[in-house]
């Protein structure tokens, strides 16, 4: 039985489908959802034209379990939380001036406009030390510094027109002034001292997503399944497994690293890549992935399951 019950599912959930995860506490986490479209419908619509959901499910009260802001005009939106200055869910549109809506803390905010006038073209949105920063292609990385306030962290990246080979699609760090960027074709950038140092990466495959883990390594997933380990210039496969597609998140959980795409969840158990096991059994998950505060949800289509590091618990199954 699922968390969030039928009524409730119907009403919110029902003809819509789930297509990003992030966790504000252990008792707060928010979905993107779209409008869930016949294909035939869909391919004559623009992105924006299809309906979003920014989803809040109350994990510490079960009388009252979802919040639900209904969104048009958003274009590919993705799902994050910024902490600081206050603890909010934030779902940010790829269109022109990259919207931002923000929600929690008791306030109705305006929308923010990260890219006024431009294509923000934004590909992630993550938390680091707590401040949210929004991620771009052609090397565009904003730092939530407050609200309505994002500030474009530039300094060291050369001058010059962007192209299909630079980054970034993900950022991650050991805090906000260590912090490294990769996408593109081997694109690896380390925010060092107030600036971005290129990492000289050894490859110049597809790199989809990174992890800075408590073990002091960097990890980078790129193409092919392939799981690379390191720090600045020093960079070693670890794993590869010929898959088609590519990593959508890295995370740290329970001491051991975790991976997840759209067809699976997976965990590094220093030698190898394994599906997790729980009571003996393989966990059978996929879609998206975020840890925090001592939780995992992993959210595909249709369904979000949480693990506390003892159960598995479903928070959303289709009645």
């Amino acid at each position: 039985m699922a968390y969030i019950k039928e009524d409730y599912w119907k009403k919110e959930f029902k003809n819509w489908l789930i297509t990003g995860c992030s966790i504000r506490d252990k008792n707060i986490i928010y979905l993107c959802l779209r409008k869930s479209i016949p294909y035939d419908a869909a391919s004559k619509l623009w992105d924006n034209e299809i309906p979003s959901k920014l989803i809040s499910i109350y994990l510490d009260t079960p009388e009252t379990p979802i919040g639900s802001t209904y969104l048009e005009g958003f274009d590919s939106p993705i799902v994050g939380v910024s902490l600081k200055p206050k603890a909010q869910g934030l779902l940010a549109s790829r269109g022109y001036h990259g919207d931002v809506l923000c929600v929690g803390s008791g306030a109705n905010y305006p929308l923010e406009k990260v890219t006024p006038n431009i294509f923000s073209g934004v590909t992630n949105i993550k938390c680091i030390n707590e401040y949210s920063y929004h991620i771009g292609l052609g090397r565009k990385i904003y730092k939530r510094t407050n609200i309505g306030q994002w500030t474009l962290l530039h300094d060291g990246f050369p001058d010059g027109k962007m192209n299909t080979n630079m980054g970034f699609c993900d950022l991650d760090g050991f805090s906000e002034y260590d912090m490294y960027a990769v996408g593109g074709e081997g694109d690896v950038w380390h925010y060092i001292n107030n600036k971005w140092i290129s990492c000289g990466f050894p490859s110049n495959e597809q790199l989809s997503a990174v992890l800075c883990a408590p073990d002091g390594y960097v990890y980078i997933a790129g193409e092919g399944g392939n799981l690379w380990r390191g720090r600045e210039s020093h960079w070693e496969k670890i794993h590869s497994d010929n898959s088609t597609v590519l990593t959508h998140q890295l995370r740290w959980f329970d001491n051991r690293l975790w991976a997840c795409d759209t067809y699976r969840l997976q965990c590094w158990d220093g030698e190898k890549m394994i599906r997790p096991e729980h009571n003996g059994k393989t966990v059978i998950c996929s879609g998206y992935i975020d840890v925090r505060d001592n939780i995992l949800i992993v959210a595909d289509l249709h369904n979000v399951k949480l693990y506390d590091g003892l159960i598995w618990q479903n928070i959303v199954s289709p009645y």
